[in-house]
């Protein structure tokens, strides 16, 4: 694909526009104060405020193959950016195309696509082949005319915001720091499916959730969760892990029991977030212990829920 078909598939606007890009996995609080920038800066200069995303994570194209998770999918962000007032959203593929083109050619088909005046960047951020930051932007020749704006980070105890600092965190299960970082709880989507059906022999029937994309997964133990199921919002001790007790070899689950609800849940889409990390997954030596050990899991879950 050429330059030319790239942005063709771009509906044109006319300037002036303030613009800002990249893939904005979370739309966390550094991305949020970035996109305050972008529409503070749009309106002293009477210009529409452009926000350019890239469904996925260039590294994911730079390096096929790679182990790549997200913590938001594209529709979710979208959906994020639309209700911070931005004035456009526009999709972008990371390609080929893209990833040949310099800073110069970039900014430059901005510039004629949308009538760039402003590009807002976050920190450390690079645009094109040439891997230009702001500063070396600011002083090229060709893109006279533009301002380049940085925008600093973001900084929750003492920690700067940014999307690998958030998968760190879920990763860790340190649920507190990756909400402090979103502005929100971390959430997962997916559908039920149909699990062994080993928690309903237990007294605890579980909904086992596969998420709709490769989402960054909390590391494996027990959580106090809140399940969205039909817009209700429902209290859940949630497991996740490989279930030691019964299997040496087990693929990793994501299985929310549900707190006082009775349904079948089976194939609907629901939504996990993620308030606290009760404890590690371990193995117990009888299923009595386990189901002794479930039962404080669910009281302890609903003193944390009763006070979040």
């Amino acid at each position: 694909m050429s330059i030319t078909d790239l942005f063709a598939s771009i509906d044109a606007m006319t300037g002036p526009t303030v613009a800002t890009v990249g893939t904005f996995d979370g739309v966390h609080l550094g991305h949020q104060s970035l996109l305050r920038r972008v529409q503070d800066e749009a309106s002293a200069r009477g210009a529409k405020s452009v926000v350019f995303v890239f469904k996925e994570q260039p590294r994911a194209f730079i390096k096929p193959g790679s182990q790549v998770s997200y913590l938001s999918g594209f529709e979710e962000r979208r959906s994020i950016l639309r209700g911070s007032g931005i004035d456009r959203i526009v999709e972008l593929e990371f390609g080929t195309t893209i990833q040949q083109l310099s800073s110069v050619e970039f900014i430059n088909a901005l510039r004629d696509h949308v009538g760039l005046n402003a590009l807002v960047l976050g920190p450390g951020a690079m645009i094109g082949s040439d891997r230009s930051n702001v500063e070396q932007l600011s002083n090229t020749d060709e893109l006279s005319g533009i301002d380049f704006i940085s925008v600093p980070a973001a900084v929750v105890d003492e920690q700067a915001v940014s999307s690998s600092a958030i998968r760190n965190a879920i990763t860790a299960g340190d649920c507190d720091t990756a909400a402090k970082m979103l502005g929100r709880n971390y959430s997962i989507s997916g559908v039920v499916a149909n699990g062994e059906k080993r928690g309903r022999e237990l007294g605890f029937p579980t909904a086992n959730i596969e998420p709709d994309f490769s989402s960054t997964v909390p590391k494996n133990g027990i959580y106090a969760t809140l399940v969205d199921v039909d817009g209700i919002a429902h209290n859940a001790a949630t497991s996740i892990g490989v279930r030691p007790t019964f299997e040496t070899d087990g693929g990793r689950t994501i299985e929310a029991f549900l707190l006082d609800f009775d349904g079948d849940l089976y194939t609907k889409r629901l939504r996990l977030e993620f308030v606290k990390r009760l404890r590690p997954e371990v193995a117990f030596e009888s299923v009595e212990q386990l189901i002794e050990q479930m039962n404080k899991d669910v009281e302890q879950t609903r003193q944390i829920l009763a006070i979040n």
